[in-house]
């Protein structure tokens, strides 16, 4: 199964590849869902590569991430089992958007926890302002709440199964199948799955070539 993205020309780039577990309304593949290790490969690289190029030392870049410096020494070696908000938590701290720790080639990437939920990058655009789409799904009455991204940044959220409370945590909204919110992602908000398994679609705008301010 693949997915195809076109750019702004019209072109065709290699397709996203994705496997089995399909997501359908109406006849139609929203979704296909390829669950990979955590942390895998890829993401143990970019990491190590990112923070080399920022400079940070494992104690400073866990320092100023408030994370352990143990957890992100293990994340760093292979082990342990991270999760979303922690991978979040890093690629906000080095500047990066969240696309920059899954990148593998074109192939998309799930982080899974093992509570049930997960993200999968689906697409990534290059021009700006930068457009990432994720697709998400949180486990009955799963949480997450995200620190803010650099400013300006805005989030598109379509719930396609489930009921989902989202938003900045002043201002949440409660979507169901077929209803989406947006909001400014430049505060901490909130992903809320009310009821059952939440699946939902999330794309990030991030408004200047610059991810971080």
């Amino acid at each position: 199964m693949s997915i195809m993205r076109i750019d702004n020309q019209g072109r065709q780039p290699a397709p996203l590849i994705f496997s089995l577990s399909f997501i359908k309304k109406n006849g139609n593949v929203l979704y296909s869902e390829r669950t990979m290790p955590s942390p895998s490969p890829a993401i143990v690289a970019n990491l190590r590569r990112l923070r080399e190029m920022r400079g940070y030392s494992l104690s400073a870049l866990a320092e100023r991430a408030a994370i352990s410096k143990s957890t992100l020494s293990q994340l760093e070696a292979g082990k342990g089992n991270p999760t979303i908000e922690t991978l979040w938590t890093l690629a906000n701290t080095l500047g990066v958007a969240f696309s920059e720790l899954l990148a593998e080639g074109e192939d998309g990437m799930t982080v899974s926890e093992p509570g049930g939920g997960n993200v999968q990058l689906m697409a990534r655009g290059q021009e700006s302002p930068r457009v990432e789409v994720y697709f998400m799904r949180l486990a009955p009455g799963e949480v997450k709440t995200s620190r803010a991204h650099p400013r300006g940044v805005r989030e598109h959220v379509m719930v396609v199964e489930g009921t989902l409370r989202v938003g900045a945590l002043h201002a949440l909204a409660v979507c169901r199948p077929g209803e989406g919110h947006e909001f400014a992602a430049d505060v901490e908000h909130r992903y809320e799955a009310l009821l059952d398994t939440t699946r939902l679609v999330v794309s990030i705008v991030y408004p200047h070539d610059e991810v971080a301010q």
